[in-house]
């Protein structure tokens, strides 16, 4: 009997936790429906939140001005600053970056290639930051060699995709007009420009001065009518 009344209380006991549990479950859902997150839309080809991709020249134009600023940057660069190198490395990575993000309607291989190539070319500023920062003269050797092919074919190909300014990097201290650097002596990244030749100026020399009076001749005297001569 006492085993009965034993049971029966755990029983009730059980029973009212399970109870409590079950509201409990239901409070909680109520209490956190309107928590949850709003579905969000995917992004892709599309772009952020479904945005419709660029046109071909909207993204020219857009890229462009991005790589115009990315190329002022590093012509304001101090070249005998021993940041040099790595202020150019972060400001070509941030350049990638941003064009990267561009969403354009173009899957063109052309256009693949340049991003490959631009790609390679930050690779190799930071090869050439670590070589430089450990002092490894033959792998920066390896690294700027690296950097100048792949920045030839990048110009190359931007110009061939129709960029203006993708493609046209700048070494540091050179200005975007020209002004300094491989682009102002007209010769490729890496080689040492020829000095420009300067015409050497002459005295003219002045003619020998003899001393000499150029000689007249002296005009005939009239003959008089009477045959003589006149006086």
């Amino acid at each position: 009997m006492e085993m009965d009344i034993y049971m029966r209380r755990r029983l009730v006991a059980l029973g009212g936790l399970v109870a409590f549990f079950i509201i409990f479950v239901l409070l909680v859902k109520s209490c956190g429906g309107d928590d949850e997150p709003a579905p969000q839309e995917p992004t892709g080809a599309t772009g952020e939140g479904g945005a419709a991709p660029l046109t071909t020249q909207d993204f020219t134009a857009q890229a462009d001005q991005i790589c115009a600023t990315a190329n002022a940057a590093v012509g304001a660069i101090d070249p005998e600053s021993p940041t040099a190198v790595r202020e150019e490395y972060q400001i070509t990575s941030d350049e990638l970056t941003s064009l990267q993000q561009l969403q354009v309607d173009d899957d063109s291989p052309l256009l693949r290639r340049f991003f490959a190539e631009l790609e390679t070319v930050v690779a190799s500023l930071r090869d050439k930051q670590r070589a430089v920062q450990s002092g490894d003269t033959v792998a920066d050797g390896e690294a700027q060699a690296a950097l100048d092919t792949a920045e030839a074919e990048a110009r190359d190909l931007g110009s061939r995709y129709g960029f203006r300014e993708c493609g046209q990097f700048l070494d540091a201290g050179e200005q975007p007009n020209g002004g300094g650097g491989a682009a102002a002596t007209g010769t490729e990244p890496g080689t040492v420009p020829t000095e420009p030749v300067v015409p050497t100026e002459t005295t003219p020399v002045a003619p020998t001065d003899t001393g000499a009076a150029p000689t007249e001749t002296p005009a005939a005297p009239p003959e008089d009518s009477g045959g003589g001569i006149s006086p």
